[in-house]
């Protein structure tokens, strides 16, 4: 058992009669949140509600201390009836999305619950009909992940994150989508009286099918107000939808000047490679 779990927890799970289950619970900020449980009824939590489903099964878990990650082998279903949908899964619309694992020590009294696995969904895919797969990177795994700074010439952050720190909400406007070619091209009308560039911003959409859903903005076209995204959004966009989009940086110095923001710029431009060259 692992020492962190509570007392109540712990005697309810070592009782004679097994009355455990798990529970699932997976947002990705687009569609409604998917609860479910492996019981054969319905479990209610306060306001959330997490749907008995045959197709969840936990067929195997292990609990490790000391920072390591718990091991946790599960099925999901997904469908053309949901609440996990096939088109969902092909087009990537949980990629990303937050998902966490609890295990409950008697579905009577399901509030008594500990987490198994918290984290985010990495990959997914879809090999046919009745089969794919949802890769879930775990909070842990993150963690052990050791990622070193570069040298280099251009900022490595993410503009607006933490190590940023610009506050972004002045060079944020609402735009409406005028015209669309596909899910990753549209132009959009937009009240833009700071003449913000938006190249390497990002969007939120507010509205339609993909209201939720965040993308980078790969270029911005002042003149024709064209916006071509990274990735582009997983559900269809439609004219008419509404959005949010912020101001980008190119990463540069000059870029970190522009934003007030030069105390800040991690970017190695001044080292003697750059001062001469590259040479």
């Amino acid at each position: 058992m692992r020492d962190d779990w509570s007392p109540t927890f712990v005697t309810k799970l070592q009782a004679r009669e097994i009355r455990r289950c798990y529970m699932v619970e997976m947002d990705n900020g687009i569609t409604p949140v998917v609860r479910m449980t492996d019981i054969d009824i319905d479990l209610t939590i306060g306001d959330d509600t997490f749907v008995h489903s045959p197709g969840f099964t936990v067929t195997k878990f292990s609990v490790a201390n000391g920072g390591r990650p718990a091991g946790l082998d599960f099925t999901l279903p997904f469908d053309d009836i949901g609440p996990l949908y096939s088109d969902h899964i092909k087009r990537g619309v949980w990629r990303g999305a937050s998902i966490t694992v609890w295990l409950v020590a008697d579905y009577d009294d399901p509030s008594v619950r500990e987490i198994l696995i918290d984290g985010f969904v990495g990959k997914t895919g879809f090999t046919d009909r009745l089969a794919g797969q949802i890769e879930i990177i775990t909070k842990a795994d993150a963690l052990a992940d050791i990622i070193l700074p570069t040298i280099q010439p251009e900022c490595g952050y993410k503009f607006g994150g933490p190590q940023c720190g610009v506050n972004l909400t002045p060079y944020t406007v609402t735009a409406v989508i005028a015209t669309k070619t596909d899910n990753s091209k549209f132009t959009i009308t937009v009240s833009n009286p700071d003449a913000l560039d938006f190249t390497h911003g990002g969007v939120e959409m507010t509205s339609g099918a993909c209201a939720g859903a965040k993308d980078d903005v790969m270029l911005w076209v002042p003149g024709t107000s064209v916006v071509k995204m990274v990735t582009g959004f997983p559900l269809d966009i439609e004219v008419g939808d509404t959005l949010t989009i912020h101001a980008g940086c190119p990463l540069t110095r000059d870029g970190c000047i522009s934003f007030n923001n030069i105390n800040r710029y991690p970017g190695q431009d001044h080292t003697p490679g750059e001062l001469l060259g590259g040479n």
